[in-house]
This record gives C-alpha cells, structure tokens and sequence, in this order.
C-alpha cells in the first residue's frame, strides 16, 4: 500500500510532491531476524552476498560487517543511485560505515517520516511525566488550541486518542489528496506561506476542519494529519516549541542533536527534522525493548500490539511512530521515509528535493541507517536493498 503526499503540481501530470515514509511494499520479515539465522545455512548466505560483490570485494567484506557497503553499491549501481550512504552500529558503536558518489555520512540529512519516530518519543516523554495518556483525547490535548481556533468540523475527531493518532487509526482521509495535513490544505496553505518555516496554526486548524473518512479506531490509514496534531500537542503540553521540546527532552540527553530540514521545516513533526545517520541510530536505540528512558508505560504500550495492527503483515504493528514486530529475544523497528519536490516556477523557499532514508534496527542490538538520492519507488526496489542488507547481517561472523 503505498501512501503518497501530493503539494502543487502542473495539471495533467503526476503530483510533483511525494513523501512515504513505511514502504508497506517492502516490509521486511524483520521481527524473527535472530531466530531465521538457524534456518538459513551459513553458506547458503554467504553464497548471496558474495555473488553480488566483486571478487577483490568478497575477499575482503566476507564475514564482517563491511559486507553492508557491499550490498550497498551492488544496490545502488542496479537502481540508477547517484549518492547513498550506509552507518551500521552494534551495541552502541559504529561497526562500519561506506559511501557511494561523494555523500557524507559525517553531515545532517534529511529524515522525511523518520521524522516520526522522534514525534512518538517526545510523545512517550510527556507520557512518562504525567502530561499526556495514550487515551487522552484531541479536545483535552490540543484545549487551548481549540479554544483559540474552534473546535473540530467532524465531533469525533475531538474524542480521538493520543494511541490513535499514533497508530495511525484516527479515521483521516489519506493519499495525494485526501491527507488534511499534506494534500489540498497544504496546497493552499503553501500559496501564502513558505515551508522554510516551521507550520502556523492555520495549517493545524485546517487539519482539526477535516472530516474524518473512516471512524476512529475502525481502520489503519497511513497519513501525516495524525503527526501534525501530535506535534501541536507537543507544543501545547510542554509550553515550549516542538522543535525546543524535543531537542531537550529526547535527544540532548542522548548527546546527540538534531534540527529541521531548512527547505522543510513545514514538516515539522510529521517529516521535517535532519540528522546525521550514526546520531538518528543513537536515538533509535530508545526504541530497545529494555530501554527504560522512554519510561515503562509507554514502552509496554509500544510492545503491545494490541489494537495496533496494520494490514500489510499480520506480525507487525504500528508504535511510537514506527513499525515493531516481536522478535525471539525483543523486538525489530524499523520505518522508511522518502521525499521527490520539483518546484513550480515562481515558488519562493522550496526546492529541488528527491531521497529516500531507511532504519531499522534489530533485537540483538544491530542498527543500520541508509540514505540515498534519488528517490526509488516502493516495491520492488526498496525490497531489494532490504534483502541485500538482512543477507549482509546474516553473513557477519565477526562484528569487531
């Protein structure tokens, strides 16, 4: 199922805007990584990845965690990539990194929706202290708001959840289009306003008009409306801006940082931050089952699958702002984000903008971060390199 944010684009062609962020396509059969490694023959992964690397390349990488850069150029050189990098990290440290066509894995990139796993961790945050519930509803969480801009179109939207929003389950309307956040509403909003700043309370009001296409809990729709409204609840219940907010509570403790794409910083809490690959990994780690920082209500709620299913893989579910599925000793995240922009004549801010971005990161302490441009369609391609990369991981004998 693939999602895809439309801004303005020429009548008569294909939306020149485009944004997914879980390539449902492609999802990889992550959660039992550990436990396949006994159903794979050592051999027969080896056998995998050597035949996609050269002969002075297997030499080299057989075995070690050099074997992901490997998979890396084999990938990029079938699908036309210009510019990829990948950062792997085990156990807390960077185990190997490799480039392709000059990029550089040492500066901030864009993230698209990898942006929202950091939403749903200062989220858990206001959770931990006491500030939110998972059941607390948009008319509680957003009441300022609401008082100052008027109350939702649709009443039910009022009665939504923190957990529904997350889970992408509120009942918004998705697709080119149909997104309250990132379709016609933000065709609009972008016409007087420039997405090099952060949104005004107008785009957020225009997505609390919305009405809902589906009734709240009733269905899982991947959108970004739902990460808009979080990010305004941020803001709402710390006092502070998002981006402060998050900054402080999520990543400065970690020691690392983070700041919004400058072309994109209307994306905010739904797609707008950068990051360097090896510092996304460090937050990432939050995301471990036994990672206490979160605090241990919002943890068990992100393990708990219950009412969070999504359609495209029985053994998946959707948390705090990425997929999770069970593993043999914990669980597997992982998420994708992509963004392709080509700006209309007269537009002031935007810019030339195609990538994709992938995590992910495994039970056993594995994590790997992968950025490359351009853009590569769901499907297919992004199975590819998720295939090269889990035979890259199973083929690692040596992690030193």
């Amino acid at each position: 199922m693939t999602r895809i944010l439309r801004l303005p684009g020429r009548a008569g062609q294909c939306p020149k805007g485009r944004a997914e962020t879980s390539d449902w396509n492609s999802s990889l059969d992550m959660g039992t990584y550990a436990a396949r490694r006994q159903g794979f023959a050592v051999m027969t992964a080896l056998i995998a990845v050597a035949v996609a690397a050269p002969t002075t390349a297997r030499a080299e990488t057989a075995g070690t965690p050099a074997a992901f850069g490997e998979a890396l150029k084999t990938w990029a050189t079938a699908h036309k990539i210009k510019r990829a990098f990948i950062v792997v990290r085990r156990d807390g440290r960077t185990v190997t990194t490799s480039t392709l066509g000059g990029a550089k894995p040492d500066r901030p990139v864009p993230l698209a929706s990898l942006s929202k796993a950091i939403t749903g961790a200062c989220i858990a945050t206001l959770v931990r202290d006491g500030k939110l519930g998972f059941d607390t509803p948009v008319s509680q969480a957003l009441a300022r708001f609401i008082a100052a801009h008027g109350k939702p179109r649709d009443p039910r939207l009022a009665d939504v959840t923190v957990a529904q929003l997350l889970t992408h389950r509120a009942g918004f309307a998705t697709g080119d289009d149909g997104d309250p956040a990132t379709g016609r509403n933000l065709d609009v909003y972008l016409k007087t306003n420039t997405s090099r700043a952060p949104p005004k309370p107008s785009l957020v009001a225009a997505t609390l008009r919305a009405t809902l296409a589906h009734a709240p809990g009733a269905q899982y729709g991947y959108g970004n409306a739902a990460y808009l409204l979080l990010g305004a609840m941020i803001e709402e219940q710390s006092g502070k801006p998002y981006l402060t907010y998050c900054r402080g509570a999520v990543l400065a403790p970690l020691g690392v940082t983070g700041d919004f794409e400058p072309a994109w910083r209307v994306s905010s809490s739904m797609g707008g931050w950068r990051m360097r690959g090896e510092d996304y990994l460090a937050f990432f780690d939050l995301f471990a089952p036994d990672d206490a920082r979160l605090g241990a209500v919002a943890k068990q709620w992100m393990l708990d699958p219950t009412g969070k299913s999504v359609p495209f893989d029985p053994a998946a579910w959707y948390g705090l702002g990425a997929l999770v599925r069970k593993a043999e000793r914990g669980a597997d995240v992982w998420h994708w984000g992509s963004w392709d922009y080509t700006p209309e004549r007269g537009e002031k801010g935007t810019v030339r903008t195609s990538f994709v971005a992938h995590a992910t990161r495994l039970a056993d302490g594995t994590t790997w971060f992968v950025y490359a441009e351009p853009r590569v369609e769901e499907g297919a391609p992004r199975a590819a390199l998720s295939d090269a990369l889990a035979n890259a991981y199973r083929s690692v004998r040596k992690w030193d």
